[in-house]
């Protein structure tokens, strides 16, 4: 679990104005990105005075861990419940691979605004970054995991690396056409990015590729 980076309050009243804070912190990113984002606004809309919260962090940077550290929390649980969902269908690799994508799309688009600020932060904030850094090797853990249940349906030689591959592509267009770390770039439709990358992804996995295996490079002489 990720740790607080917050002076946590141990009365019930002063916990859910601290609450009011985060959730009026998250609101104002979703509306206007990490530049939005000031404690005098967060103020007003949480209706909790700016003395108040400095007795909860030393600043904007601080909330905004705690809002990263809620928010990837929120992330991973729902992520679970997506996970198991996907397998109480007990669906082949065939229609396996097309829904995983599509609903890893969905759960990223879901936070991408508050992803975005973590990312643009995470630039200059070393917590940040490697907050998020662990919550994506997770996200990709768990996306493998999922796949390599159905290894046997695999026909990649190395079904490991496979996997491992499908989601470093799929995570990328996906966050690519979301803007999480740059622009986003937009040439296609959401529904086409999410159908054509599952299609893709189950392309790979299917096909017989050991025929195109690279032959060793043979060490400089």
């Amino acid at each position: 679990m990720e740790k607080s980076h917050v002076r946590q309050p141990k009365q019930t009243r002063s916990r859910q104005s601290f609450d009011r804070v985060v959730d009026a912190a998250c609101e104002i990113i979703n509306e206007g990105g990490l530049a939005a984002l000031t404690l005098a606004e967060v103020s007003r809309r949480s209706k909790v005075s700016i003395g108040s919260i400095y007795c909860r962090v030393e600043g904007k940077e601080d909330l905004l861990r705690e809002v990263q550290v809620r928010t990837l929390q929120r992330m991973e649980h729902d992520f679970s419940l997506l996970l198991a969902r996907i397998r109480r269908r007990n669906l082949s690799l065939k229609d396996l691979v097309p829904a995983l994508v599509r609903e890893l799309g969905e759960h990223h688009r879901k936070f991408s605004a508050l992803l975005a600020a973590f990312m643009q932060q995470a630039t200059a904030d070393e917590v940040i970054r490697d907050v998020g850094r662990a919550r994506y090797l997770s996200t990709g853990a768990d996306f493998r995991a999922i796949l390599l249940e159905h290894r046997e349906e695999i026909r990649h030689p190395d079904p490991d690396h496979a996997v491992e591959a499908c989601f470093a592509i799929a995570y990328g267009a996906i966050a690519r056409y979301l803007g999480l770390g740059s622009m986003g770039v937009r040439e296609v439709r959401w529904n086409e990015l999410l159908r054509d990358l599952g299609l893709m992804t189950l392309a790979f996995l299917v096909a017989d590729l050991r025929h195109l295996a690279a032959p060793e490079s043979k060490p400089a002489r």
